[in-house]
């Protein structure tokens, strides 16, 4: 491993999960054959484990359940010799609600219902789940807020966030460095959810690792919470605990974001990508980077650079050292770190900095990317996964890793 690498992996390991490897000859659970699989709108992936909501509205969870963020009532199912505990294929979330989204965080899960109530589940210690307290929760949980309807929802590492109806944003959760956007304050946290500053209208929300990005009906795009990476795009690197606009016009009206760790990533009006914050494994698109970032210095980007990838994008999905991105025909293409094969490319080695199109060549309509793991939904409505499995993440019936995209079995 080369310094700079051992230099990457000593700042991103700071407050995350150690990754670890699948061990040789571990016992597969389950069957993974399924003659009715389940039939997706869209796919969210977490640090280990992921959602999807049917096209009925139903919401299903697979993968690690130690906080209760599958949502089943339950942290006892186990799925490995270690006794894991985990689900390697879809478990309905209880309580009979409709949703329309739904976002897998680090340990704990959100969504939003048909008549716009937010609920959240899984790990509360943080005041994550917007409900009042920090205590944690195996079910929904509703999150706490009168007379607000919610449009969209996205759950982060220890702290959520949700744009409203009016396009009002509003955060919960740890709020250390700044990452709710609520002020000057970067410390601290709410337990029910906050407004965020500025007086912003938005249209969707990305809560990250350690910041969050949002894009506002106008087109801009806005980061607040840590910025030693250059994660919030704004040309400096230092945390603010408001919103901060980022650099560039994105060739004219953004119309997504990504964000995760220490990095971030948008789709702009004319269809481009473009990514900024850490490069330690070639996660923002590009060849190479003269910018120097953190403690020790690594390769960043504090401003957009634009992804080295043609044709017209419309959505991306970016998570701790990896990006996937959907295009206009419904190719999706991967890029970063590949240690656990996340990339889809059939390998499970060999960083890259070039969009790669995953194995298959099926044709997808939505992609989220997890921690050494990557989700798709087809255009049939059929759920994919490839990458890490040692908790059953990729939803397969079984443990083994795969480096190219995999169906997700039925409950």
């Amino acid at each position: 491993m080369s310094g700079l690498n051992r230099a990457c992996r000593r700042v991103a390991g700071s407050g995350l999960i150690a990754a670890v490897a699948l061990a040789a000859g571990a016992v597969l659970v389950g069957a993974p054959a399924q003659t009715t699989p389940l039939v997706f709108q869209s796919v969210s992936a977490g640090t280990n484990h992921a959602c999807g909501v049917t096209a009925q509205h139903a919401a299903y969870c697979w993968g690690r359940n130690v906080e209760g963020e599958l949502g089943n009532a339950t942290v006892t199912s186990t799925c490995s010799d270690a006794g894991a505990r985990c689900s390697t294929k879809p478990v309905r979330v209880e309580g009979g609600l409709a949703f329309t989204v739904i976002s897998a965080g680090n340990n704990f899960t959100c969504g939003v219902t048909t008549v716009g109530t937010a609920y959240c589940w899984g790990a509360g210690t943080q005041g994550q789940l917007g409900n009042g307290d920090q205590a944690s929760a195996s079910r929904p949980e509703r999150v706490s807020v009168e007379g607000v309807a919610f449009q969209t929802i996205s759950a982060g590492y220890s702290h959520a966030c949700a744009v409203s109806t009016t396009g009002a944003a509003y955060c919960w959760g740890s709020n250390a460095g700044g990452r709710l956007g609520t002020g000057a304050s970067l410390t601290g946290g709410h337990t029910t959810p906050a407004l965020v500053a500025g007086q912003l209208a938005f249209r969707t929300i990305s809560a990250g690792y350690y910041h969050t990005c949002g894009v506002t009906r106008a087109g801009a795009i806005y980061c607040w919470g840590r910025n030693e990476q250059g994660e919030t795009g704004n040309g400096a690197t230092t945390a603010h605990g408001a919103p901060a606009r980022v650099t560039g016009d994105f060739g004219g009206r953004s119309v997504f974001a990504a964000v995760q760790f220490d990095f971030s990533c948008a789709v702009g009006r004319d269809s481009t990508l473009y990514c900024w914050g850490a490069n330690c494994y070639g996660q923002l698109g590009v060849d190479s980077t003269s910018e120097q970032c953190g403690t020790p210095a690594m390769p960043c980007s504090s401003t957009p650079k634009a992804v080295h990838a043609t044709g017209a994008f419309q959505s991306v999905s970016a998570f701790f050292s990896h990006v996937c991105a959907l295009n206009a025909a419904g190719a999706v293409s991967c890029w970063g770190e590949n240690n656990q094969g996340q990339l889809g490319i059939g390998s499970g080695s060999g960083n890259t900095s070039t969009p790669s199109p995953v194995e298959g060549g099926a044709s997808y309509k939505a992609v989220a990317t997890g921690r050494q793991f990557s989700c798709a939904v087809t255009a049939d409505g059929a759920a994919q996964c490839w990458g890490r499995n040692a908790e059953g993440q990729l939803g397969t019936g079984n443990l083994e890793n795969r480096t190219a995209p995999t169906p997700v079995v039925g409950p």
